[in-house]
């Protein structure tokens, strides 16, 4: 496994249309920072290092401007709402929260085009160990309890570490301990300490 004293390089602000936007639409890198083959270069530089680089992904949040966007790919409310997310208010898009039993198809199809694409070493999925499992119901009215919520995130980080390969570490962000056993690690640096 990997220890304190490896080190990791989280890239966040990465993704194609810009840093939690269009989700779960990530692939490929952002244009403006430069070319795929640019990005290639920045993860064979970590792995030549003995630096370990992974994507900040994000499956919390689903937007309806998404490829493949449907009213089965969030969760709703007890009263039949979808359920809003966060709001992006740069660029005034609402996301809705993400089923978690549904987004496996979604992940896969990620995480062929990043492995294939540059390959990383590691993975960051972004808001799994900050906010705790949620209880939600389906599009059909179906009470879903919140372990299966936990079930599916870990389930989820067990397939990318595996199809990575080479026990691929996975973080997240600094929060619960609902993931132990599935989860590497936790990044801490959106902790705050004022008031």
């Amino acid at each position: 496994r990997y220890g304190l004293n490896d080190a990791m390089v989280v890239y966040h602000d990465w993704q194609r249309w810009g840093y939690d936007y269009r989700l779960p639409d990530v692939y490929p890198p952002k244009p403006e920072y430069g070319t795929l083959d640019e990005f290639k270069q920045l993860v064979d530089v970590c792995k030549q290092n003995g630096v370990l680089f992974a994507p900040h992904d994000n499956y919390i949040d689903l937007y309806p401007d998404a490829e493949g966007f449907s009213s089965k790919s969030v969760v709703f409310t007890a009263e039949g709402q979808p359920q809003k997310a966060w709001f992006h208010h740069a660029r005034m898009a609402q996301s809705y929260r993400a089923r978690p039993d549904q987004l496996r198809p979604l992940i896969e199809r990620n995480l062929k085009l990043i492995r294939d694409g540059f390959a990383p070493t590691a993975y960051f999925i972004d808001v799994w160990s900050s906010i705790a499992p949620y209880d939600y119901w389906t599009d059909k009215g179906e009470f879903v309890d919140r372990t299966v919520t936990r079930r599916a995130w870990g389930e989820d980080f067990a397939w990318i570490r595996d199809y990575l390969g080479n026990n691929a570490p996975q973080i997240s962000e600094a929060g619960h301990d609902q993931l132990i056993g599935w989860l590497d690690g936790a990044q801490a640096n959106h902790l705050r300490v004022d008031p």
